[in-house]
C-alpha cells in the first residue's frame, strides 16, 4: 500500500467526519457526538493500519507482548 493513499484516505475520512459532525452539532443534535466518535474510530484504524504497511481497512496488526 503506497503511504500518501492511506493518508489521503485518513484525510477524506477525518473531513467527512468533522463536516458532519459540526453540521449536527450546531442544531445541538446529540447524534453529532455519535459521528465523531464513529468517524474517529475509522480514521484511526486507517492510520495504524497504513503505518504498519497493511490495507487501510484490513485487519489490525497483531499486539506486540512486552
Amino acid at each position: 500500500m503506497n503511504a500518501l493513499r492511506g493518508v489521503i484516505i485518513f484525510t477524506a475520512i477525518e473531513i467527512v467526519t468533522m463536516i458532519a459532525w459540526l453540521a449536527l452539532a450546531n442544531r445541538g443534535n446529540i447524534l453529532g457526538v455519535v459521528i465523531l466518535s464513529v468517524g474517529l474510530f475509522f480514521e484511526h484504524y486507517v492510520s495504524v493500519n497504513v503505518g504498519a504497511g497493511r490495507p487501510p481497512f484490513g485487519p489490525l496488526p497483531p499486539n506486540k507482548v512486552l
